[in-house]
């Protein structure tokens, strides 16, 4: 994969060091310099290096200098115009703007500069809302981190039309590193914490619920400010859990009751406060919540502590404390382990999402049977043409789904894309919803509909939150119906093992599909499938204004 870098000043070093950073990853990409002054040129110039390469990633990497054009909110205006009516099917990386404050007169220019660079900014905020493939780079976090002085140099702008300088566009690069390096990662999905001396300073046991810190105190800031970035990480559909061992009750008084914690008892997925081995927990957790122990990071300021959990769990990754504490302050800014370019409706409601799956736990074991579990849950399953206003949660499936997906083919966003737009393709979205809450978004089925007479599954995934309810068993009767509407005599599925997706065989084999000889295409005569290979619980509706 590659990625072309357009920019307005020179940038061969900052791509250099893009390419020796990639490759030391590894990450499956080249870097190529589309060269100085090609952020407007490629884009508008028909054979260019960017207009060429149908699925390479664009990375508009621009100076402080173009703020100061005079046209440049009409320049900006037209670019984007053209990325979207000539390039709708690629992923774009663009910088935001930043103004360079040393010009003459500054304390003049100083409110003009402001309102124009807010100005484009929100811009290119309000066009990634409407463009799924479009991201913003906040490149001027980046300024603002480093100080323009830290990073430009006159001497080699001067002589070579560099605006960063040698050392800048080093650590220029670093940053959009982690930018492109978040389009393939898939982000860890938890985050479980000790509390004495992590979440607060002290100890409950030993310094009381009066004695231990946690608000605007030399010893407790670190610790609040620790807590202020757990909140930001629910609130982008990380799951918090807390594995301490303590007292069961004074701990949870803490988190419910003292007025300096900013985390409370329902911020929590899991709380694992006890005196078993934390390794123990973790996958206690992991079960509860169907979660890979692969989807877990690990905090603790004990170093035996960490060292437990690392030998017991080596899927876990478990984050190294700071020494002194105050390095808590920026722990998780720096950490990439959650880094997304992709914020969806389902990860603002993960957290609930888990608690609702809680209840489902409670009830199913109160349920005298399965069948009568799955009755009482009240099922519905919503079945929709997929289209591109999904594409940033149909990506995240693809990526993150391992155990019910029966190929694990990783498509990247623009073929994803592609395939949502080619007619040759059916592709459906399942969003489940039950009298405990809507999961949304959790089923996607892929369907090669170039034979007439055969339809091919490519594709067919379920997230880990639905599983086990039938829903796929609905979906199969379902398809098979609107097959043979389509005058289909054949339904397949195509599958692929993996070390991690053995429930997907095993859904394969319960809804009575025969098996090819290397057992990569499962298929189903049409009327056989319409007379129920397997029951299900679950009501069907298909959402067909968008067909």
């Amino acid at each position: 994969m590659k990625v072309v870098v357009l920019a307005d000043k020179t940038s061969t070093m900052f791509c250099r060091e893009l390419e020796r950073l990639l490759r030391a990853a590894p990450l499956p990409f080249t870097v190529a310099d589309a060269g100085f002054d090609s952020w407007q040129r490629e884009i508008f110039s028909p054979g260019s290096t960017a207009l060429a390469e149908a699925d390479a990633i664009l990375a508009f990497v621009l100076s402080p200098r173009l703020v100061e054009r005079p046209d440049i909110d009409q320049e900006v205006a037209g670019l984007l115009q053209q990325l979207a009516q000539q390039l709708p099917a690629r992923t774009v990386l663009f910088a935001n703007f930043v103004a360079d404050p040393r010009v003459a007169a500054p304390l003049l220019r100083q409110a003009e500069s402001t309102e124009m660079v807010a100005r484009l900014n929100r811009r290119l905020l309000e066009f990634a809302l409407d463009h799924s493939w479009f991201h913003v780079v906040d490149q001027a976090g980046f300024c603002a981190l480093e100080g323009l002085r830290g990073i430009t140099d006159a001497r080699f702008e001067a002589s070579a039309q560099m605006y960063f300088s040698p050392a800048g566009q080093k650590r220029l690069a670093a940053w959009w590193y982690r930018r492109l390096r978040a389009l393939l990662a898939v982000p860890r999905k938890v985050l479980v914490t000790d509390l004495d001396n992590t979440l607060w300073h002290g100890v409950i046991g030993e310094d009381g619920f009066d004695g231990i810190e946690m608000g605007a105190t030399e010893k407790g800031w670190p610790h609040q400010r620790l807590q202020q970035a757990l909140l930001e990480l629910k609130a982008r559909g990380v799951l918090l859990a807390v594995a301490s061992k303590n007292n069961h009750d004074e701990a949870l008084r803490v988190l419910s009751e003292h007025p300096q914690c900013l985390l409370r008892p329902r911020d929590f997925a899991q709380l694992e406060i006890g005196w078993g081995a934390k390794s123990t927990a973790i996958s206690r957790m992991a079960k509860t919540l169907n979660l890979g122990r692969d989807s877990f990071v690990f905090l603790d300021d004990s170093a035996f502590e960490r060292a437990e959990v690392h030998s017991a769990l080596p899927e876990v990754l478990v984050l190294d404390f700071p020494d002194p504490a105050i390095g808590l302050a920026e722990l998780l800014s720096d950490e990439t382990a959650f880094d997304t370019l992709s914020f969806t409706r389902e990860d603002s409601q993960r957290a609930a999402s888990y608690r609702a799956e809680a209840e489902r736990a409670s009830l199913r074991s109160q349920a005298s049977s399965a069948e009568d579990f799955y009755r009482s849950l009240r099922l519905r399953l919503t079945i929709v043409r997929a289209t591109s206003t999904q594409l940033a949660r149909i990506h995240q499936l693809l990526g993150k789904t391992n155990q019910f997906n029966l190929t694990t083919e990783r498509l990247t966003q623009d073929a994803t894309r592609a395939r949502l737009s080619d007619p040759r393709w059916q592709t459906f979205a399942l969003q489940v919803a039950d009298k405990m809450g809507d999961s949304g978004l959790t089923g996607l089925a892929f369907v090669d509909t170039a034979d007439p007479t055969h339809w091919v599954v490519e594709n067919f995934l379920l997230s880990c939150r639905v599983i086990g309810r039938t829903v796929e068993h609905a979906f199969v009767e379902w398809l098979a119906a609107r097959a043979r509407a389509a005058d289909v005599h054949k339904l397949s599925f195509r599958f692929v093992p993996s070390e991690r997706n053995q429930v997907a065989r095993q859904f394969l084999e319960q809804s009575g599909l025969s098996a090819s000889a290397d057992e990569r295409d499962w298929s189903v005569d049409i009327e056989a499938a319409l007379r129920r290979l397997a029951p299900h619980f679950v009501t069907v509706n298909y959402d067909d204004d968008k067909d």
